[in-house]
């Protein structure tokens, strides 16, 4: 025993293991009352504290002193500690039960505002988007209607199209270089066009044009104030609204997908999601989730970039080097029949090239085309095909019909007419094959 200041060192140790447990008791407790009822474990750890104190002094009965005195003053600062930060972790979980209670109510608000389209209105949506003047804007993905492909929109007519006059179709001869219109011909004023952007973007066209969107500027017949556009096929698509619904700002979003028959080729646009303005009608963007589009993303192999930025999947030495040095003048410009038999789908892979003997030095009717065993590759740029794309083709036998082989391709899917030349026959050699007059050269 230290006699100078009557205090027993054995019951001083004793009386600190004892003050620590109780400490350490206090913590435990808090910690655990913070988790399981939140705003009472101030409280809990305020009566451990007191009972850790009680101990304490109990201890000290024989012989307190300055240090048993500072000793219980820090178990005090201790607790007090203990007890705040117990505090501090309820008014946490508080304040984020709150949060996300208030998240919540958010999203139940966000919810309650934004409702489905009953089936009646998907239908009704449905027949808008498949009018003439709609569904060309589903056909190319946009964001803003800066990035609208126009061709697209236009290349059907819109339902705004009409027959050219003989100097239209004069002006646009002498602006191709072309000796003859040889398919489907129309016109669209200018004005019309303009109607018709500001009807469903509630821009102008030279808005868009002045903003980079030159996709329909081609068509433009200077001195005739009009758009001309010569096609041999179509891009119309019917769509259907499976899902949508309709915020609390007016906002339409349908989820559409092609409306052909389920299990067929996939088609140049099969699913996405459009968004437009319920009152006006006015489109807002267009997301393509599924299609053949998506396709020309990925490129590859031997494609290349011509002048004018356009990606061509037919390499490049292909068109520098076409060549009709077969001798075809025993078919050429005559009807001749060759062995059908012979013409299948192993005999077509590779590149072939056609240019029309009346065409002269234009090129505008030239075609070539490239197969293997999946893909064709077509170029043609009289009727807007420009080798930037791989479709779906094959070989149809229809002799049974007494009919020659049809070489199809499916630039849609097929739930639109192929892309189609019919076969009268291919060399013995397999270095050319015609259809009717037409002779393509293997390259």
């Amino acid at each position: 025993m230290d006699r100078k200041y009557g205090i027993d060192r054995r019951k001083y140790a004793a009386a600190l293991s004892i003050l620590c447990m109780g400490l350490m008791a206090g913590c435990s407790s808090g910690a655990e009352t913070a988790v399981d009822t939140e705003g009472q474990s101030a409280a809990g750890v305020g009566q451990e504290s007191a009972s850790g104190d009680d101990t304490a002094e109990k201890a000290f009965a024989e012989g307190a002193s300055e240090q048993g005195g500072a000793s219980g003053q820090e178990a005090r600062t201790e607790n007090s500690g203990t007890e705040g930060n117990a505090a501090g972790e309820s008014a946490s979980k508080d304040s984020a039960s709150g949060n996300e209670k208030a998240g919540e109510s958010a999203a139940a608000d966000a919810a309650q505002e934004e409702r489905k389209l009953t089936q009646e209105e998907l239908k009704e949506y449905t027949d808008w988007l498949n009018q003439k003047d709609n569904y060309g804007f589903l056909l190319s993905e946009w964001s803003s209607p800066y990035q609208i492909n126009l061709w697209e929109v236009f290349y059907n007519g819109a339902g705004i199209s009409q027959q050219a006059t003989e100097e239209q179709k004069r002006l646009y001869l002498l602006k191709t270089g072309q000796e003859e219109i040889y398919t489907d011909f129309w016109v669209i004023y200018y004005g019309k066009v303009n109607e018709l952007i500001e009807e469903k973007l509630g821009l102008s066209y030279d808005e868009l044009t002045s903003e980079g969107n030159l996709s329909f500027e081609e068509a433009y017949l200077t001195g005739a104030d009009c758009f001309a556009m010569e096609v041999g096929d179509t891009n119309y698509t019917q769509f259907e609204a499976v899902s949508g619904t309709e915020d609390a700002e007016g906002i339409v979003t349908l989820q559409y997908r092609n409306a052909h028959a389920a299990g067929e080729t996939v088609a140049w646009v099969e699913a996405g999601e459009v968004r437009l303005k319920k009152e006006s009608r006015q489109f807002v963007c267009n997301h393509i989730t599924e299609g053949m589009i998506l396709e020309a993303d990925d490129i590859s192999g031997d494609s290349w970039v011509d002048s004018e930025g356009l990606v061509c999947l037919i390499p490049e030495e292909i068109f520098a080097n076409l060549n009709t040095d077969a001798d075809a003048s025993a078919v050429e410009h005559s009807y001749v029949l060759g062995d059908w038999s012979k013409i299948t789908k192993e005999a077509l892979q590779g590149t072939w090239y056609h240019h029309p003997s009346d065409a002269g030095d234009s090129t505008q009717y030239d075609v070539i085309l490239q197969f293997d065993e999946d893909d064709a590759v077509v170029y043609y740029p009289a009727v807007d095909f420009y080798g930037d794309t791989r479709y779906e083709w094959e070989i149809i036998d229809r002799s049974g019909r007494g009919l020659c082989p049809e070489l199809a391709i499916y630039y849609g899917g097929r739930s639109v007419g192929p892309l189609a030349w019919y076969i009268l026959g291919i060399s013995d050699s397999g270095d050319y094959f015609w259809c009717n007059g037409e002779v393509f050269y293997r390259q």
